[in-house]
């Protein structure tokens, strides 16, 4: 009976980590440019449909249907870090989360301009 309790707290550990960051949540985000010249990334907001399941993001604009896909295990317990996606062309791109769960900010930027837009849950 001993050696089966370091297996039991090592399966609820992993249990927790992933529920604090992975709660089912689905919400509408505005896009607005962070770093750059809207000359070069493209200017005024976008309105984008968010939603996490299990411990993915998909974030779809409402005007192109563009849709993006990333997988958030990377994250840390509290919801923070740093998660990398590639864009249908291959491209990296990068999405940069604060602590939390469920509707919050996030940043997005790639890895072919300077360009950086924050995604804002809308009120």
């Amino acid at each position: 009976m001993r050696a089966n309790r370091p297996l039991i707290v090592v399966c609820g550990m992993l249990s927790f980590s992933q529920m604090s960051f992975a709660a089912d949540a689905s919400w509408t985000a505005v896009s607005t440019l962070e770093k750059g010249t809207s000359q070069n990334c493209g200017g005024g907001q976008t309105e984008w449909r968010v939603d996490i399941t299990a411990t993915t993001l998909k974030y779809v604009s409402t005007a192109t249907n563009n849709s993006f896909t990333v997988d958030l295990k990377p994250l840390q317990p509290d919801g923070s870090g740093k998660v990398i996606g590639k864009d249908d062309k291959n491209r990296e791109f990068y999405i940069v989360f604060e602590p939390g769960s469920g509707p919050r900010p996030f940043h997005v930027t790639n890895s072919i301009n300077a360009c950086g837009r924050v995604f804002t849950p809308r009120k």
